[in-house]
């Protein structure tokens, strides 16, 4: 099976950017790196999407349905496609069971622990039910915990950026990536800004508590609101916050990194596999806020020398353990799994 080239369908239900799609992504140009064909399929046509539109290969590979699982039915069953590969709950539901009747090979990956509203909690829980129809992934062995799946634990990647690391002299912004919403903890971010009003904050993203978060802002706070893509944002950045509750292994934090950029963390979920105290940023005891502060401070004082250092060291260990080159063969493990019948447990 390895040798042979496939055409891999990559099956999600998205209209904005985020964790998911930039994941997503990654994995589409990795595997056509690799010389395989691949598909990315939206359940539902939203209108012009932010990121598989962005440029003219993801425009190639993009096909939008028309949320009817009919239709996905009849593309994947009268298709040569080989392995369908689901992200997010929606699309994990509705793939495996219509990969089923289409007697198609699908491979599932969970990207979320986070509980979320009741509504988003029932879909969960039929993704869990329904998750034995095919292999799994979890992106961290938290989610693989939480979802008490039988599943492959293999961690989000980026792909390394195309410009040489460089010193972000210009960089002044202490940032917050990422879902306006309380799992994601974006008020404890607040809390930080209104304690070290000496330094620059900025946030970026919408979500649920975008109202809230607007009327506690402090003035040294920046809402730069949703961005399509970080990429002209990251450059502006000395220090990524990631203030969440809960979580798994954030790819905000592996773009940052792999950018040379330290990051700040409460030490939950997945998040101690990329961030390494001292080294690339800093771990912190979940909600110890007055280790945060000491953290941020800490960052904003380091030396030029101190600086390139711990730059240098986040690249490296995200080029070594979480670029595509390092983790395509994983995925693609699991495909040759899934596609010859093999036994997916450990």
């Amino acid at each position: 099976m390895a040798a042979k080239t496939l055409t891999i369908a990559l099956l999600l239900d998205s209209r904005n950017y985020g964790g998911i799609e930039t994941h997503v992504v990654n994995l589409a140009r990795g595997l056509h790196k690799s010389g395989h064909n691949v598909q990315i399929i939206l359940l539902n046509n939203y209108g012009k999407h932010p990121v598989f539109e962005s440029d003219k290969f993801l425009r190639s590979i993009l096909v939008k349905l028309d949320g009817n699982p009919a239709t996905l039915y009849k593309l994947i069953k009268y298709s040569a496609i080989n392995l369908v590969h689901t992200h997010g709950y929606k699309a994990g539901i509705i793939g495996r069971l219509t990969g089923k009747l289409a007697n198609k090979t699908v491979v599932s990956t969970f990207h979320s622990g986070e509980k979320g509203s009741i509504k988003i909690r029932l879909y969960r829980w039929l993704d869990r039910m329904t998750a034995h129809y095919s292999p799994c992934i979890c992106v961290s062995k938290q989610i693989k915990k939480s979802a008490n799946l039988t599943a492959e634990v293999i961690e989000n990647f980026v792909e390394l950026p195309e410009k040489k690391l460089t010193e972000t002299t210009l960089a002044s912004q202490i940032a917050f990536v990422g879902r306006l919403s309380y799992e994601k903890g974006p008020d404890l971010f607040l809390r930080l800004a209104k304690q070290l009003p000496q330094y620059q904050f900025s946030i970026y993203g919408n979500g649920p508590m975008l109202k809230e978060i607007s009327m506690a802002a402090t003035n040294n706070v920046m809402l730069m609101g949703h961005v399509n893509s970080m990429q002209q944002h990251w450059c502006k950045i000395n220090l990524l916050c990631i203030t969440s509750r809960e979580e798994g292994l954030p790819l905000v934090a592996l773009e940052a990194l792999v950018r040379g950029i330290p990051v700040i963390s409460y030490d939950i979920g997945g998040i101690s596999a990329v961030v390494i105290n001292n080294i690339n940023g800093w771990l912190i005891p979940p909600l110890n806020e007055v280790a945060f502060i000491d953290a941020v401070k800490q960052g904003q004082m380091l030396s030029s020398e101190q600086r390139k250092k711990m730059s240098w060291s986040a690249y490296q260990h995200i080029k070594n353990n979480f670029s595509s080159h390092a983790i395509i063969p994983q995925i693609f493990k699991v495909y040759r799994k899934a596609l010859i019948g093999g036994s997916h447990e450990h």
